[in-house]
């Protein structure tokens, strides 16, 4: 199941003068750096959580099940605007809203009228916590403290240090 990014998000999770402030960096001769560990901070955070932090637009492709439930990824999803099913010819035919549920807890899309097994149902969807005010506090700790970490030792870890690893514990994703 490939999923797309769509529309990028406008903004890193963490802002310059944010990170500035924890690392008490007075001066802008390494701006440069703290944006390169801001960037490299949310990079392992999404890929240890297996979530994506700042709202963005992504486009699922999923072969359609026969009990017509999608689980949607990346998470964590706030909203899935549209849903298509592709012909055997190549074209797409939207389907009616009131011919889906998207479970928001869950994060899974369920087919009320699941299209025949294996036909590639297309789901593009808002992903993300919204802006970075809205992510998780314990989330945003950890990026403070990867981009101090990284601004510490200024070369690559063997991975976060044990503090964030424990911040970021109840967002990862158990691998079945």
């Amino acid at each position: 199941m490939p999923a797309v990014l769509l529309t990028a998000p406008a903004a890193e999770p963490l802002g310059l003068a944010d990170a500035k402030a924890y690392l008490r960096l007075e001066h802008d001769a390494e701006d440069d750096l703290v944006l390169a560990l801001i960037a490299s901070a949310r990079d392992t955070v999404e890929r240890l959580t297996r979530r994506v932090l700042v709202a963005q637009r992504w486009r699922l492709d999923a072969a359609a099940p026969a009990d017509g439930v999608i689980a949607l990824k990346p998470r964590p999803v706030r909203d899935v605007e549209e849903v298509r099913v592709r012909r055997p010819d190549g074209g797409l035919d939207a389907v009616d809203p009131a011919d889906w549920r998207f479970d928001w807890a869950a994060e899974r899309l369920t087919l009320l009228r699941p299209p025949p097994v294996g036909r590639i149902v297309e789901i593009d969807m808002a992903c993300g916590y919204g802006a970075p005010e809205e992510i998780p506090e314990s989330l945003r700790l950890a990026l403070r403290r990867l981009v101090a970490d990284g601004f510490e030792r200024r070369s690559a870890s063997d991975g976060p240090p044990a503090d964030v690893a424990g911040l970021l514990a109840p967002y990862r994703e158990l691998r079945l």
